[in-house]
């Protein structure tokens, strides 16, 4: 005689059969992608909000030795100084901490690629876009601290081509082209009696590889590539009260080379 099964039993059976037979929780792997990505989110946020301290610091740091240059007072100099120390201590915390980032963003992007032919997933693009903006912050830096436009164009596009919809890569592109080389409207701003500070904020910064000091006649000389045919703009400094000024600008300084007849 067969026994009847309750409706109790019957129930838990059935709880049982679904949960044995429904989604797992995430994987060891995915979870471990989840605690980076929010790594990821947290560091980046860090490491803008320290930038944007480093960036205010050499902004005073720039003030405080220009009036520095002025007063030639002890207590000023020694803020100026201070201020210096503080700089450098936090281009420390930045680089170290963008290296870790940045060796980290990329180990994260190669975990999970995009392939071909599928939709990228919403993390795939947030992750890709935050790689762009760093390429975007390394390529500043080429023209903000040597004036290499050229590397910096470099960098944008080799960004672009793994991130082609980006308009912000787009636009800081368009920009790094258009000042790559001086314009006679732009050099125009460059007036006798500014200092070096201010002919790097309506010029640009110079690249470093085309400063030339002359000693003999303790003038400096900032050159300014015009074209790709050698031709240059040139900024003339020589010291006034601790500080180098302008006393001559020529947009003509340096012709363009001429091919040898023959």
């Amino acid at each position: 005689m067969m026994k009847r099964v309750g409706s109790t039993v019957l129930t838990g059976l059935l709880v049982a059969a679904l949960a044995a037979c429904g989604p797992s929780g995430p994987t060891a792997e995915e979870q471990a992608q989840d605690t980076e990505w929010s790594w990821l989110q947290e560091t980046k946020q860090t490491l803008d909000a320290k930038r944007q301290e480093l960036a205010e610091m050499r902004q005073q740091v720039a003030a405080a030795a220009g009036e520095a240059a002025e007063e030639a007072e002890e207590g000023v100099e020694v803020a100026a100084s201070a201020a210096a120390e503080t700089v450098t201590a936090l281009e420390a915390e930045a680089a170290e901490l963008t290296e870790q980032f940045s060796s980290r963003l990329v180990a994260f992007l190669n975990a999970d690629p995009m392939i071909e032919g599928e939709p990228p997933t919403e993390r795939q693009v947030a992750a890709l876009r935050m790689k762009s903006s760093e390429d975007m912050v390394l390529a500043r830096e080429w023209i903000d601290k040597g004036g290499d436009y050229k590397r910096a164009i470099e960098i944008y596009q080799t960004a672009l081509r793994f991130d082609p919809d980006n308009p912000e890569l787009e636009a800081a592109l368009a920009e790094a082209e258009a000042l790559r080389f001086m314009t006679a409207e732009r050099f125009a701003q460059a007036k006798k009696g500014m200092t070096e500070d201010e002919v790097r904020a309506v010029l640009g910064q110079v690249n470093l590889h085309n400063v030339r000091d002359f000693p003999d006649r303790k003038v400096l000389a900032w050159f300014f590539p015009t074209g790709e045919g050698g031709a240059a703009a040139a900024v003339w400094f020589r010291q006034e009260k601790g500080q180098n000024v302008v006393y001559k600008t020529n947009f003509e300084e340096v012709k363009p080379r001429t091919e040898d007849a023959g």
